[in-house]
């Protein structure tokens, strides 16, 4: 009851002037494009799996306002409350990767354990650990950050959950989103001030994990190898990267015009999903590619700004989530963006807040809303610290 009243009480004496308006309004622009281009990329693919050609865009449409709603919510509830019950939430997150494997719960699509079903709804549980190993780590920082700083244990403690969380994520298997947790909580991990041997001997192992993962994985390889040289088979593993360059080509500078794209219409394979950045620069053009990731690249570095204001601050949960988030965004823009302009190895990673994906798109928006509450109590309740020098990591 003490919780709902406190929200009562932000909700009646609240300061409007002190959200962060840059953030808000990045995340407004690129929620926006990104519902538009999915309109006019999901078309086709819509229309032959759904018999409507909208389908796709109203079940995105409707995933939206969800995550609107938990920003809000997120937004509402105190940073202290994460800081109470981190542990809980990555224990059910742990519990909810569980699920995809056992048969009536978990939904299998194209030979991967990724999804679970819940009335009716995918729920896709990997995608909600990126928000969950990046809220845990940060709240094990802000506990137990001399134990990090100065002794083996306090490292290898958080880094023995992560690691059993990617092992599950790897069985599924999803190779993509185990990397990009790995780096981010890292990532984290680094800011907190562990040690830099223990951050190398670490960062090493999992490098040369992922490189023997892909070696000792025929499909994974034949990946690698189309990536080097997709036009030696173009119908066969190239096909996929081959029709996104065309994408690509056929934009040049100024685009063929929203909803006039070609290689949507039932050509380049995930043209909704992995590869929408394709259909943005043919519909768009080159301007159009640079202008987004422009926004989500600003979106990334906007949320870095205010994990330096949460140090000057001292508000560490919020230095330490700012950064992971940030990361996590940066990783998936520049993978997603790699990937369809063919400068890295095709890897299913959405582009955040543009991607058809309910649960991708409802965890943004949730790590939005967090991040601006970070920002609203680094305004109105935490003191300015003068720092004369960077911080020692």
């Amino acid at each position: 009851m003490n919780f709902v009243k406190n929200k009562f009480n932000l909700i009646n004496n609240f300061d409007y002037l002190k959200l962060d308006f840059v953030l808000l309004t990045l995340f407004a622009a690129i929620s926006f494009f990104g519902l538009l281009i999915l309109a006019s990329a999901s078309v086709n693919f819509s229309n032959s799996i759904y018999g409507s050609a909208s389908a796709i865009f109203n079940r995105q449409f409707f995933y939206f306002i969800i995550g609107l709603l938990g920003l809000l919510l997120f937004f509402l509830a105190p940073l202290r409350f994460w800081l109470t019950y981190d542990r809980l939430f990555i224990t059910l997150g742990f519990f909810l990767l569980l699920l995809v494997f056992i048969p009536g719960i978990g939904v299998e699509v194209n030979g991967a354990n990724r999804w679970i079903r819940v009335a009716g709804f995918g729920l896709q549980p990997s995608e909600i650990m990126k928000f969950l190993t990046i809220l845990y780590v940060s709240c094990y920082s802000v506990r137990r950050i001399k134990e990090i700083q100065s002794h083996w244990l306090g490292f290898v403690r958080p880094a023995l959950i992560i690691v059993s969380i990617i092992s599950i994520i790897l069985i599924q298997p999803d190779l993509g989103s185990s990397a990009v947790i790995f780096v981010s909580v890292l990532g984290v991990l680094f800011v907190a001030g562990v040690k830099i041997k223990q951050f190398l001997l670490v960062a090493l192992l999992g490098l040369i994990a992922i490189v023997l993962m892909i070696v000792f994985v025929p499909w994974r390889w034949e990946r690698i190898m189309s990536f080097v040289d997709p036009w030696s088979d173009p119908w066969g593993t190239g096909y996929q990267l081959t029709l996104s360059l065309m994408s690509i080509g056929r934009g040049d500078w100024f685009g063929v015009g929203l909803g006039q794209g070609l290689m949507k219409m039932g050509y380049l394979p995930d043209a909704h999903t992995d590869f929408i950045f394709s259909v943005i620069v043919e519909e768009t053009g080159i301007l159009g590619g640079l202008a987004i990731v422009s926004l989500l690249f600003g979106l990334s570095f906007r949320i870095f700004h205010i994990g330096r204001e949460s140090l000057v601050r001292k508000n560490f949960f919020g230095f330490y989530f700012s950064y992971g988030v940030a990361l996590l965004l940066g990783l998936h823009t520049f993978i997603n963006v790699g990937v369809a302009c063919g400068l890295l190895p095709t890897k299913g990673l959405t582009l955040p807040l543009i991607s058809a994906g309910g649960t991708n798109l409802i965890v943004v928006c949730l790590m939005i809303g967090l991040i601006l509450r970070v920002d609203y109590e680094n305004k109105t309740s935490m003191p300015v610290q003068i720092i004369k020098r960077r911080a020692e990591f």
